[in-house]
């Protein structure tokens, strides 16, 4: 059985325009490097206005968009993409840092 990739729970992703890394909005309107911090979008409504806020807030990062995520119990938040969950362990940018500077 295919995931829903919809998702009913998003969360608000961009790139740092400064070093290319992957972001969350917070609650406080700011930009984290953590997903534990991300605001957290419940519903259809939320998900708007939450895209709307980082859109606002895009100043320092390129291209806003949402994220489909899952809650587990103890609160930890996971992409359900597995293209987003790649982008939240930043396993290909540390990759391509360590061989820009192994190159170097």
């Amino acid at each position: 059985m295919a995931k829903n990739l919809s998702g009913d729970l998003q969360v608000a992703s961009a790139n740092r325009l400064s070093d290319g890394v992957v972001v969350w909005l917070d609650d406080a309107g700011g930009w984290t490097d953590r997903l534990d911090r991300a605001a957290i979008a419940r519903d259809g409504r939320g998900a708007d206005i939450l895209l709307a806020r980082a859109q606002a807030e895009a100043s320092s990062v390129i291209d806003p968009f949402l994220v489909a995520v899952s809650e587990g119990h103890d609160g930890t938040v996971e992409p359900l993409s597995l293209r987003e969950r790649i982008r939240a362990s930043g396993l290909t940018f540390d990759a391509i840092a360590a061989d820009a500077v192994r190159y170097a």
